[in-house]
């Protein structure tokens, strides 16, 4: 079955997905999810802390570069997708990216030097009870140069992003 990321980017440059089985009914886990704070995934803290420490601009001041995610689509109870532009990769020196406001802004979106990432959510039943809760990253650049800079950056960042991912579902897990 089609999924709505399917809708943004189909063939990523770069792609990651986590999955976790949660004993609880899909009312709960979209709740769960739906409702996840900061205070949620304290765990993640020392990862987002090391970015910030890389992200600083050559005179020490602390550059916004982090990815601002944008409600792209959703199904009700069933999958939920966030899209961000941006160039991560350059740590402090990221060029303004424009702010894209919905769904239509994010397609559109070809700018080169730059790259478009989803992060999904997917509710599937796994038996009576219990829901596969399935994260999904995926990056699609603009440029030849971008997915380059990219696909390095990705090497050094992937653990970590999982890190982030899982940290997430066990803490929709813990609130379900």
């Amino acid at each position: 079955m089609p999924t709505l990321v399917d809708d943004f980017i189909s063939h990523p440059d770069a792609a990651e997905r986590h999955s976790i089985v949660i004993n609880a009914s899909r009312d709960r886990v979209w709740h769960a999810l739906t409702h996840l704070g900061p205070q949620d995934i304290r765990l993640a803290k020392p990862l987002f802390a090391v970015r910030r420490l890389f992200s600083r601009s050559p005179s020490g001041q602390q550059k916004q570069d982090r990815p601002t995610f944008t409600p792209l689509s959703e199904d009700p109870m069933r999958e939920i997708v966030l899209g961000t532009i941006g160039q991560w990769w350059r740590l402090g020196r990221a060029e303004h990216t424009p702010a894209i406001d919905d769904a239509d802004d994010f397609r559109a979106f070809d700018r080169p030097g730059y790259a478009k990432g989803t992060f999904s959510f997917l509710l599937d039943d796994a038996g009576p009870g219990r829901i596969r809760l399935v994260t999904e990253t995926r990056v699609l650049a603009t440029s030849p140069d971008a997915r380059r800079a990219f696909r390095r950056y990705w090497i050094f960042i992937r653990l970590g992003s999982g890190l982030i991912r899982r940290i997430i579902l066990a803490a929709v897990r813990a609130r379900s």
